[in-house]
């Protein structure tokens, strides 16, 4: 029996028809280039940012920890995910669901009881 999603962000325009989901051990993105799975063990950080080009207009250019970054939708200009991994080939991957808090908290809850630390 597969295993049920915690979170479904489905496709819209925002993810450029692209469907991102949250399982208790992993993190799958169902991208126009395959499914991408990224396992809980090879999360670093994961950060909610504001759109890409609203902190270029106030003078953030975002060079603090840079990394090249594997950019699947229009998280250039809207708000989104960032996640940074410790394997493969792109270490930093830029998606936006549906609803990014919304995203983060279950993303955050489902890291915290995977890694034994339950959030209340």
């Amino acid at each position: 029996m597969p295993d049920k999603p915690n979170y479904v962000s489905p496709s819209t325009i925002k993810s450029l028809w692209q469907e991102y989901r949250v399982f208790a051990d992993r993190l799958e993105l169902d991208t126009h280039y395959g499914l991408i799975s990224v396992p809980f063990e090879q999360v670093e950080m994961i950060e909610l940012r504001e759109s890409d080009v609203g902190g270029l207009l106030k003078g953030d250019l975002q060079l603090r920890n840079f990394r090249p970054a594997f950019k699947l939708d229009w998280a250039n200009f809207l708000e989104h995910i960032v996640i940074d991994k410790s394997e493969g080939v792109f270490r930093r991957i830029l998606l936006t669901p549906d609803d990014p808090p919304a995203f983060k908290r279950c993303l955050d809850d489902a890291l915290a009881a995977f890694h034994g630390n339950p959030r209340d």
